[in-house]
């Protein structure tokens, strides 16, 4: 197919939208086999919503025909707990071709080492999760991340809470006449900005659609931010303690972050076959060389002249062109020896020492404690998570309905309709949060 066209559709939509979710999905669940076809347009309307079933509800979701608000656009295909409608079809093609787009923007050609190819419609073909095609993978992992942006929208409206000015003059500037959306629209010689916006996500979406999904996706990012902004951290710091078991078996400790610089002297010699370890001497000549170093550091004892030394004989490439500094990181980042020596309470500016780890011996320079809390910030996000519980949503698969971008270009190409004219898009907000 025209790859070079989807490529660039991707990337138009992708960079500029600041991706809200991590394309995956739940490869433990237990689903089950599915068992029937799409249904006609005809059943749409009359077919009561259920709920309750789950991406395998049908075998194909796909239409090949759509426009704004017609039956299968406007369907709702998902309630909130008091029975609102939550999403439509129309929204579902921003949400679904987005969690595609970042898919394939992320992996590119390597996608195709994934099994995915995309000179075959999405739901003919098998995807990495078990009993999963593409189309449903995509589709799983779509109202998976919609799901968590509905309920930190609804539970922002139940606080009262107001975006800053900037983004109200995003979500301002979709609608506006003379709006960016509007001069991209007429700048890239599209009739009208609606037509624009089809032609990244499909024929059954308009402008009010997506100024829809942008109010839900912003508000959900902005809150989320602000949630993890003022959380309370003597709060959080009791629910750690009471997990603090789980975290620690992470080596989440509750600990500011640290800067240290180091050099790293390897062992030379031949490996053992088996394990993988130097023998000994090649140990002990690494240690009499790190000795070494460390005593030509005394001899000029300050952080410039460690950082000269790293550069000069570190054999650590993420660090031995910068002084080998790495700066403000975690517990769970380094390995274990590096870290007890980085984390230790009584560290001051200044202290060094010998460490080794599976990888040799480092000599340590300690800069400094950071104002950054990771542990806090790791907190706030499962504090977040009761947000979600607090405004759950239910679908209903069988109403979802999927404009095939995918198999419309394959049927483009095969009729000679190729356009490898670079694809702009609008300007969406870039903010991300990983719920």
């Amino acid at each position: 197919m025209n790859f070079k066209k989807l490529i660039s559709l991707l990337l138009a939509a992708c960079l500029l939208f600041g991706l809200l979710t991590a394309c995956g999905s739940d490869e433990t669940a237990d689903p089950t086999e599915a068992t029937s076809e799409a249904p006609t347009e005809a059943t749409v309307e009359t077919t009561p919503f259920t709920g309750g079933n789950d991406v395998t509800a049908l075998s194909n979701y796909a239409v090949s025909e759509a426009s704004p608000h017609d039956a299968n656009m406007s369907t709702v295909i998902a309630l909130d707990a008091d029975g609102n409608p939550a999403m439509t079809n129309s929204m579902l093609q921003f949400v679904y071709w987005l969690e595609f787009f970042n898919f394939m923007n992320y992996y590119g050609d390597y996608a195709s080492y994934f099994g995915l190819d995309t000179s075959v419609p999405l739901a003919e073909q098998a995807s990495m999760t078990e009993n999963r095609t593409w189309e449903q993978y995509f589709l799983e992992s779509a109202t998976e991340g919609f799901a968590q942006q509905y309920s930190l929208y609804r539970a922002a409206l139940a606080d009262n809470y107001v975006i800053t000015d900037e983004e109200q003059k995003t979500l301002d500037d979709i609608l506006d006449p003379a709006g960016s959306i509007a001069t991209g629209a007429a700048e890239n010689g599209y009739a009208s900005a609606t037509e624009y916006m089809q032609n990244t996500f499909g024929p059954g979406v308009d402008l009010q659609d997506y100024y829809d999904y942008v109010t839900i996706y912003l508000t959900a990012n902005s809150y989320y931010n602000h949630l993890l902004e003022t959380t309370d951290e003597e709060a959080a710091s009791a629910y750690y303690d009471a997990h603090a078991e789980d975290y620690l078996s992470q080596n989440i400790q509750k600990v500011n972050n640290v800067s240290v610089r180091h050099i790293l002297i390897q062992p030379e010699g031949e490996q053992d076959a088996e394990t993988g370890d130097y023998p000994e001497e090649a140990w002990a000549a690494a240690l009499e060389k790190a000795n070494e170093i460390l005593a030509q550091w005394q001899e000029d004892p300050t952080e410039d002249n460690f950082a000269a030394l790293a550069n000069e004989y570190s054999a650590d490439g993420g660090s031995n062109t910068n002084g080998g500094l790495y700066e403000d990181f975690d517990t769970a980042t380094m390995v274990a020896e590096f870290t007890e020596w980085s984390f230790d309470p009584a560290r001051v500016h200044g202290d060094t020492g010998i460490v080794k780890t599976a990888y040799g011996y480092h000599i340590m320079y300690f800069v400094e404690q950071t104002e950054t809390k990771a542990w806090l910030t790791t907190v706030a996000k499962e504090l977040v998570g009761d947000v979600y519980d607090a405004y759950p949503i239910t679908f209903d698969f069988t109403k979802m309905r999927i404009f095939d971008i995918v198999t419309m270009m394959m049927q483009e190409d095969t009729a000679g309709q190729v356009d490898d004219t670079p694809v702009e898009t609008v300007i969406l907000p870039e903010d991300t949060f990983e719920p």
